[in-house]
């Protein structure tokens, strides 16, 4: 029996199709690159509620020397970056989301919170820092905007900074560049780690949310401490979610609210009437 031309070249091309996707699975008989485990490792995975140790000395972008905990006002919260200024792909795409967010935001800088951008590569200088801050305010729509830092430091004080909110990054010297994980930190006033925002993306209510919480009831409006009661942060994955129940309860006391507010009126219109309907009989 003779096979048309045609369907044995349907045969081989499935077989050949076979055998590219059997490439795909890994193959236990082939090693895998040893250089590419340590940097599969990094992670950044902070503990909420822990201090952050502000004490340690950085330059800033203007090349003084302090504490971190001298480059931000310690009565507002802070949004802390923990990045490398010279990083061709992630480190710019969470400044550029930070930024993105922060445009939305309707918070002033330097008014209702602090922005620390912190550098883990001991090579880089402030002035590198100094570009970097100015590349942004520029995109952020106002290079006078104040509460923006953008600092640099000496490795001791990075590795103390990184471990406290566990902060994973490795120098890859074949490449020239660092694996690290990506996400922001928000600080209260005291220097506590309230919230994490994992990602590159930083949705504003999130951001919103996790400002005013960690500004403890010092920014803000009345609308966000009405909506942190139907919104709650999960630490899992770092982002806020409805709370029906809370819903329902602010919705209860609203309508009795209201309901008070009513019979309040109306007993307070029965008085005066009741009062007018007496001051007619003496007359």
């Amino acid at each position: 029996m003779k096979f048309p031309v045609s369907i044995l070249w349907g045969i081989l091309s499935l077989g050949l199709l076979a055998q590219e996707a059997d490439s795909t699975i890994e193959n236990p008989y082939v090693p895998r690159d040893p250089r590419s485990a340590p940097f599969l490792e990094v992670s950044f995975s902070p503990e909420l509620g822990v201090p952050v140790p502000l004490d340690l000395e950085f330059m800033n972008d203007e090349g003084m020397r302090m504490p971190l905990r001298g480059m931000i006002d310690t009565t507002k919260p802070t949004i802390l970056a923990i990045v490398y200024y010279r990083c061709p792909t992630m480190c710019n795409l969470v400044l550029n989301g930070l930024t993105s967010t922060l445009k939305d935001l309707k918070f002033t800088p330097g008014e209702d919170y602090n922005l620390l951008a912190v550098s883990f590569d001991p090579t880089e200088t402030h002035v590198t820092a100094a570009s970097k801050k100015a590349n942004y305010l520029a995109d952020f729509g106002n290079r006078e905007a104040k509460g923006w830092t953008f600092a640099v430091g000496n490795e001791p004080e990075i590795e103390k900074l990184t471990r406290s909110v566990n902060f994973g990054y490795k120098y890859d010297a074949m490449d020239n560049q660092y694996s690290h994980g990506s996400g922001l930190l928000i600080l209260t006033p005291d220097g506590l780690l309230s919230r994490f925002l994992p990602g590159l993306v930083y949705p504003v209510l999130d951001t919103r949310l996790a400002l005013v919480e960690a500004g403890e009831g010092k920014i803000g409006t009345l609308g966000d401490k009405l909506a942190l009661l139907c919104y709650s942060y999960d630490p899992a994955t770092g982002k806020y979610g409805l709370l029906i129940n809370r819903i329902i309860l602010v919705a209860c006391l609203i309508t009795i609210a209201a309901v008070a507010f009513m019979i309040f009126s109306l007993l307070k219109i029965d008085r005066k009437r009741t009062a007018e309907a007496l001051a007619e009989q003496i007359t």
